[in-house]
């Protein structure tokens, strides 16, 4: 039931949760050829709408690399909350 990062920190035993003992079992939104369709559903359908609405001056940017309190600050911010 915890998330561990295989690719940052692989563990000792493959395909053993280290904290927890259990098989390792990678869900099926983390496999790459997932992440591959959703970016390219992204720039097919996400970017182009995106572009517009910047072009149109409608699109406000939050810097979501920081801390989830900072973001939810600015995005709050973006409403006049």
């Amino acid at each position: 039931g915890a998330g561990y990062p295989v690719t940052a920190r692989p563990p000792p035993v493959e395909g053993v949760c280290d904290p927890c003992g259990p098989t390792l079992v990678i869900r099926d939104d983390d496999r790459p050829e997932t992440i591959r369709h959703r970016l390219a559903v992204y720039g097919e359908k996400t970017a182009p709408l995106a572009a517009w609405y910047d072009k149109a001056g409608k699109l406000v940017h939050v810097d979501g690399t920081q801390d989830a309190d900072a973001v939810a600050r600015d995005a709050l911010a973006v409403f006049g909350a």
